[in-house]
């Protein structure tokens, strides 16, 4: 039994791991609003430093208005400040986050509402707040409180909305465990004399994975003063793109196995044919063997070219043209491009020192991270454990069919169990359609090319030819039968 877990464990981790690859791209699109991975988002760098001297990431309302009408005119726009306060109704309280968010927030997050609205342009002002259901819980033992007041800063705040606890995985990880608010922008940077727009997202109209939009914000910046290097930008065009990638990399590896497997197979048809005419013609005449073989010579043919263009399809299913940011492209490969990107990374940890990085990100890190490890699992998991298990099973030719079988069992299974573990995870049951079919043909294959025999196929008139130079007894027991 031993033998048919691993087998099953190495195709569930196969099968789970193209589906979850999947369900992260379509969540990372999901968590960011309407305007889904179409964003590009400027945080400051030192947004954990109450500092504003002018250039070094502290932006101001009046920033805001100046880019909206000259910098990024026609572009959506949404900025935040972030905090932390105490949340007040009568006789509990409660430390909860606070979000100072513009009016378009909702456009750049997926934010649902319980109950209630969002904020509106003219409220931008006023005393008005959005909780969410954890906080709500915390202060009123209940949700349903759109209308009532909290205390915020010595001040009474009408609760407008209640937003929706995200429960899905990356949403449990990155919840603060005492709640949100949001409040308008402008009334958070009265209130709170050390709080100052941190976070600015804007709307990209270039989806290509180039450095266009990042450009565009760039020059949006110089123009009112702030420095790009006092600002960390993630374009999310890109983001999707190289989280996508990597789903495109677990389908290349499943692909290339069955390349792999697919030349194997037509390498000994080839090499059948070729053993064949070659110990026939040690009696008779090519014309001679064309003609009286030909039914079996044009059948061997046929199989040939139908693996051949199997294996055309295949690489035009997994064919995709691989693309490497640009800060690391090495311009002198060698130790000296290794160095040099090691002491990046370290400038780049020691600049973020001061960094608190906003929610969008977060989750945008975690996504990421278990992307990560997800295609780590598949090539160095999967793969290795359903050869294990099959090299373990041993299939010979009379055991086959019945293992073809149970690995089908196994991946239809798999597939079932995976899509139910993202249900229960609150992820979107994205069906990465290409790549299960890549993993059942790879597996497919793999049972074939495991039969111990090696045989070609029965309808061979040469399944058992002896090569050419076999000895007489061999050739006669052939010619006999």
């Amino acid at each position: 039994m031993k033998k048919y877990f691993l087998l099953a464990i190495g195709i569930f981790i196969l099968t789970f791991s193209t589906t979850l690859g999947a369900s992260l791209t379509a969540r990372l699109a999901d968590l960011n609003g309407p305007h889904q991975i179409n964003k590009i988002a400027a945080t400051s760098l030192n947004n954990a430093d109450n500092s504003e001297s002018q250039g070094n990431g502290s932006l101001s309302p009046e920033n805001m208005r100046q880019l909206s009408q000259f910098g990024l005119q026609g572009f959506d726009l949404a900025y935040s400040s972030e905090t932390t306060a105490w949340a007040i109704y009568k006789d509990n309280q409660s430390q909860a986050r606070v979000l100072g968010v513009n009016s378009r927030y909702k456009q750049f997050h997926q934010i649902g509402l319980k109950s209630g609205g969002f904020l509106t342009p003219r409220q931008e002002y006023q005393h008005v707040a959005v909780i969410d259901e954890k906080l709500a819980q915390a202060l009123f033992q209940n949700s349903n409180v759109a209308g009532l007041e909290l205390e915020l800063y010595g001040r009474q705040f009408k609760i407008i909305g209640v937003a929706e606890d995200d429960l899905s995985f990356p949403g449990c990880l990155t919840e603060p465990e005492d709640g949100t608010v949001y409040l308008p922008v402008k009334t958070l940077l009265e209130l709170d004399p050390d709080s100052r727009i941190s976070t600015l997202e804007v709307e990209t109209k270039n989806a290509s994975p180039t450095s266009h939009n990042t450009d565009v914000l760039k020059t949006a910046l110089a123009s009112i003063g702030q420095d790009a290097g006092s600002f960390k930008l993630i374009d999310y065009n890109l983001e999707y793109f190289l989280m996508e990638q990597k789903n495109k990399l677990i389908n290349f590896t499943a692909g290339v196995i069955a390349l792999v497997l697919l030349f194997g197979l037509l390498k000994r048809r080839v090499q059948g044919i070729y053993h064949f005419i070659r110990f026939r013609l040690q009696e008779k005449y090519l014309r001679e063997v064309l003609q009286e073989e030909r039914a079996g010579l044009l059948t061997g043919l046929a199989e040939i070219l139908l693996l051949a263009g199997g294996m055309f399809v295949i690489w035009r299913l997994i064919y995709f043209p691989f693309y490497l940011p640009p800060e690391n492209m090495p311009s002198e490969p060698g130790l000296s491009y290794l160095s040099d990107l090691l002491k990046n990374n370290i400038q780049a940890i020691s600049q973020n020192g001061g960094y608190l990085a906003p929610p969008g990100e977060i989750r945008l890190d975690i996504l990421k991270t278990v992307q990560n490890w997800n295609f780590v699992c598949n090539l160095f998991l999967g793969w290795p454990l359903f050869y294990l298990g099959l090299h373990l099973i041993k299939p010979t030719e009379e055991k086959l069919f019945k293992t073809e079988v149970l690995a089908s069992v196994f991946l239809l299974v798999a597939l079932c169990l995976s899509i139910a573990l993202l249900l229960l995870a609150k992820m979107p049951p994205a069906m990465d359609t290409k790549g299960v079919f890549l993993v059942f043909i790879a597996l497919f294959l793999a049972v074939i090319a495991k039969d111990t025999h090696g045989h070609a196929p029965v309808w061979y008139g040469w399944r058992n030819c002896p090569s050419a130079n076999a000895v007489p007894e061999e050739k006669s027991k052939w010619q006999n039968q």
